[in-house]
């Protein structure tokens, strides 16, 4: 499929980098006590990230992160700070700095956590998102297909988790044409989320149809396509009324 037609439904970077929202797990912390600074500026820092004010994220989240370096450049709470300040940066066009601090989030996760640990998944899946956004897709694919893995081995298959790296995968695909496996993809997720009978308005369930239904226009299946977009329709119009 010619790459218009994909860049039509699917813009390729603001796609992807949405699912950069989806923060890694936090670390366990070896201190809690300790953590009060640390996790206010985080915490702080994670709101701004999530209603778009980019500045007061980069602001909250460096600061954060400056405070966990106290506890020892290898300590987890530096991987947590890591990971969700590169979130900002990879949002706010900054990909050599998301790559860096998405990089040294792993390192310390895999020493610190293992190798297989859902928080390193979860860094290892925005870090593939990252390369994908610069269409790196020989770098990406494995990275993805590596955060599917982790989260099937930890969760299992009906997990909202597993269901996320199942869309993960399918947008990246989409996003180079091969609708197919995308198509395959999209529907295993849309299952799990179905069999756990999550809310109508629920946001993964949302975007999944939204995929599914630009799936089904730019393989010539409209009618189906505007039978996804009224469900999605009459879910939003029943929250609005609530």
């Amino acid at each position: 499929m010619h790459e218009d037609s994909v860049m039509r439904w699917l813009p390729r970077k603001c796609a992807l980098l949405a699912l950069l929202m989806a923060i890694a797990f936090p670390w366990p912390l070896a201190s809690q006590a300790q953590d009060t600074l640390w996790n206010t500026w985080r915490q702080g820092g994670l709101r701004a990230l999530h209603e778009g004010r980019l500045a007061d994220a980069e602001r909250l989240l460096t600061a954060a992160l400056e405070q966990a370096e106290k506890y020892g450049l290898d300590d987890l709470r530096v991987a947590d700070a890591a990971n969700d300040l590169a979130v900002v940066y990879a949002n706010s066009g900054k990909p050599l700095e998301a790559e860096l601090l998405f990089g040294r989030a792993l390192t310390i996760g895999e020493k610190g956590l293992g190798a297989d640990h859902p928080g390193v998944g979860a860094t290892v899946q925005n870090l593939g998102i990252l390369y994908a956004t610069q269409e790196r897709y020989r770098e990406a694919e494995p990275l993805l297909k590596r955060s599917l893995a982790i989260n099937l081995k930890e969760f299992g298959t009906t997990h909202a988790r597993t269901a996320l790296s199942l869309k993960t995968l399918s947008s990246f695909y989409a996003i180079q044409g091969q609708l197919g496996e995308a198509e395959r993809l999209i529907h295993k997720s849309l299952a799990i989320l179905e069999e756990s009978q999550v809310r109508q308005d629920d946001p993964q369930l949302t975007s999944t149809l939204e995929v599914l239904a630009a799936i089904l226009r730019n393989t010539n299946r409209e009618r189906e396509a505007q039978e996804i977009e009224g469900q999605l329709k009459t879910a939003q119009d029943t929250t609005e009324y609530r």
